[in-house]
């Protein structure tokens, strides 16, 4: 019969990293078998849920015809592709190459650069999940040239001003508590799409895989980032805090010209400066915190910092 573990032994059992890692390959969209995006494509089932598509909520929408609609929606589901990919190309995998090579006081034993290698797998398969999916859908729908640089996101952009006039550590922090900000949050972002019944099953199955995932990295980056966090001093643990409400800002920060380019596609001319009108008069929207607020609660840092 096997011998009492020992401590250690006990430890390692309960590790939570540990945990994922063993469960990695039964769980993951990059270990599962390829889906056939032409097969769940249904041409006469609308891309987006028009509810997500502030374009068709203002003025002058009601008039567009079925076949501008059904354009602007299907531009919307590229945008949303295309931001998704952005926030895991220009946040998530950077600040992974960070905590797995960087000069970062950050938990490196085996299990937690097992589990960075295997997020950083899962995130490029994401990339390639959207950019795969949104070919599908330049091709069926004759949307071509429709693209988005990732600068044009608002948490891009939030991440480069938090940036500013910083280098080296300094820098490193920001750059990983925007990506905790997004990988704790990431999974609402994705709900609503993935549940939704009437849009593409393509396009709903591919949120799903995706989100199923992300469930996985907000454990890893709440074991990494709460290590590194107990590792800095006074005023880089406050550094780090900013940063993280400055994320979760930009997070929740409407995105105005990606729209504009989006309601063109269905002929549909509108400003940036109605569309900052209607978010304005709108409330953010919520975002589920509950991967972060259990962090936060480890290290003793207030819900308030969360804000709304």
């Amino acid at each position: 019969m096997p011998g009492t573990p020992t401590r250690e032994e006990a430890d390692y059992e309960r590790d939570l990293l540990v945990q994922l890692n063993r469960r990695w390959a039964r769980r993951v969209a990059v270990k599962k078998d390829e889906l056939d995006l032409d097969g769940h494509f249904d041409a006469r089932l609308p891309d987006f849920p028009e509810h997500l598509v502030p374009v068709l909520a203002l003025p002058g929408a009601e008039r567009l015809d079925r076949d501008a609609r059904e354009r602007i929606l299907s531009a919307a589901w590229i945008a949303y592709n295309a931001k998704t990919a952005a926030i895991e190309d220009e946040i998530i995998l950077p600040a992974c190459s960070l905590m797995l090579h960087g000069n970062i006081p950050v938990r490196r034993d085996d299990a937690a650069v097992e589990a960075l290698h295997q997020t950083m797998l899962d995130e490029h398969y994401h990339i390639l999940m959207c950019h795969n999916a949104v070919g599908v859908t330049r091709r069926r729908r004759d949307m071509a040239d429709v693209r988005f640089a990732p600068d044009v996101w608002s948490v891009v952009r939030g991440l480069a001003a938090a940036r500013t006039g910083l280098s080296g550590f300094d820098r490193d922090i920001v750059d990983i508590a925007f990506s905790l900000a997004a990988e704790t949050t990431i999974s609402g972002f994705l709900s609503t799409l993935s549940t939704a019944q009437d849009i593409q099953p393509m396009n709903r199955i591919t949120t799903d895989l995706h989100r199923r995932d992300e469930s996985g990295h907000a454990v890893v980056f709440r074991e990494l980032c709460g290590s590194l966090y107990r590792s800095l001093d006074s005023a880089q643990q406050t550094m780090f805090r900013e940063a993280l409400v400055s994320g979760l800002t930009a997070f929740r920060s409407a995105d105005l010209e990606p729209w504009v380019t989006v309601a063109a596609q269905g002929g549909f001319e509108i400003g940036v400066d109605q569309l900052r009108e209607w978010a304005a008069a709108r409330p953010v929207p919520k975002r589920d915190n509950g991967p972060l607020q259990l962090l936060l609660d480890d290290l003793g840092i207030s819900h308030d910092l969360l804000g709304t």
